[in-house]
């Protein structure tokens, strides 16, 4: 009696941390990373990074000066929340992001094409939930 009592609660404590292992990949995946290094044409640029390391954000531009593309940087983090981001379909029919500032200004733009259009969605529900605590890594 006394091992069967333990099974079932050794299976059902199992059954609990596997339950809760989504939940944990989700978070990791919300830790966002800005990375600011140089292109082959020695301007600064900066990319934003999720957690599972693909890139979610670009600078889209690239800046002759670091401290440039710092303040580029410093300010998506600040004003993530506030920037208007744009939902469209790429030349590939795929949905594409841009972010834009106040005064209509394209600040940030998706890396990439989404087949998806939710899935573009969630790319900027990371972002305006993230940036702000996002750490910066500079690789130059």
């Amino acid at each position: 009696m006394f091992v069967r009592s333990y099974l079932i609660v050794l299976v059902g404590l199992t059954a609990l941390a596997l339950a809760q292992l989504p939940a944990a990949l989700q978070a990791q995946d919300t830790r966002l990373k800005f990375e600011i290094y140089q292109d082959a044409a020695k301007e600064f640029r900066w990319r934003l990074k999720a957690g599972n390391g693909e890139t979610l954000a670009t600078s889209g531009q690239g800046y002759k000066a670091k401290a440039d593309c710092t303040k580029g940087v410093e300010r998506i983090k600040s004003e993530a929340d506030k920037l208007t981001f744009e939902v469209y379909e790429d030349q590939s029919k795929e949905s594409r992001w841009r972010a834009k500032s106040s005064n209509g200004q394209v600040v940030a733009s998706s890396s990439q094409g989404y087949k998806a259009k939710a899935d573009c969605e969630h790319a900027i529900d990371l972002i305006k939930k993230g940036a702000a605590k996002a750490e910066v890594e500079d690789k130059t």
